[in-house]
């Protein structure tokens, strides 16, 4: 999976969203009370915690400790960034990691706004995952293992059955038999057309998993892009209807 540096100052939440994003936290049980959000999760640990509540294999908790000190917050972030951002698909910048780990206003907020956008991802990569099955790869194998053009005797060869049904030569009666040439071994022909379909299906599938590699990357950015649309249209739409009712409110105004 393609690894993007992401930086929290280009998140921008409106009014509406941080509601969204508070009433979302309060749904996941934590195991500390949320008093002062940035102060809360500046040691990174309730972090690990909402990203554990949907995704238990992506997080070892005992990794992240409750810490006090700067430098102690600083590390569980960095450890976050290599053994959970890293999975879903992003890093943070080096000054957003101190800009979280100093409690600075805003900052959680932001990155708890962006990761909302990830997990939704990594869903919609397990589902597909699992709809596809593992079949995928073995049927296009099988599809691709008997190149065309392969004769039973290799690749523009004569028929074995012609070569052994060749008379002897009779122009010379006094010159010994055996002058002729051997056929083929039959077993050294079927070795070789065995090697050359290995090397053709081994190659063929390379190229099948580079490619269903490189769909599944565009397929995770169209997701994102979408997932973020989608919250655009709904903000625009309650900008609409704020400024409506102020609209209203002002016509009613004797």
């Amino acid at each position: 999976m393609p690894v993007a540096r992401v930086s929290l100052a280009g998140v921008s939440l409106g009014e509406e969203d941080l509601q969204k994003l508070y009433m979302w936290v309060d749904e996941i049980p934590l195991s500390r009370p949320k008093r002062n959000i940035g102060r809360d999760f500046a040691d990174a640990v309730l972090v690990a915690e909402v990203v554990a509540h949907f995704f238990p294999h992506l997080v070892e908790l005992h990794n992240y400790s409750a810490a006090n000190s700067l430098q102690q917050k600083t590390y569980n972030w960095n450890t976050m960034q290599t053994k959970v951002f890293r999975k879903l698909g992003f890093m943070l910048l080096p000054e957003d990691v101190q800009s979280l780990a100093n409690a600075s206003p805003g900052a959680i907020e932001r990155l708890l706004y962006h990761l909302q956008f990830r997990l939704a991802a990594h869903k919609q990569r397990i589902l597909r995952r699992q709809q596809q099955g593992p079949s995928t790869l073995s049927v296009a194998g099988d599809s691709m293992a008997s190149p065309s053009g392969m004769g039973t005797n290799g690749i523009g060869g004569r028929p074995q059955q012609q070569m052994l049904q060749q008379p002897p030569p009779q122009a010379m009666p006094q010159q010994p038999a055996p002058m002729m040439q051997p056929p083929p071994q039959p077993a050294a022909a079927a070795n070789g057309r065995a090697a050359r379909r290995a090397l053709q299906q081994e190659v063929d599938n390379d190229l099948l998993v580079e490619k269903e590699k490189r769909v599944q990357e565009l397929s995770e950015t169209v997701e994102i892009l979408e997932l973020k649309i989608a919250k655009l249209e709904q903000l625009l739409r309650l900008k609409d209807a704020k400024i409506e009712r102020l609209l209203e409110a002002q016509a009613s105004r004797p």
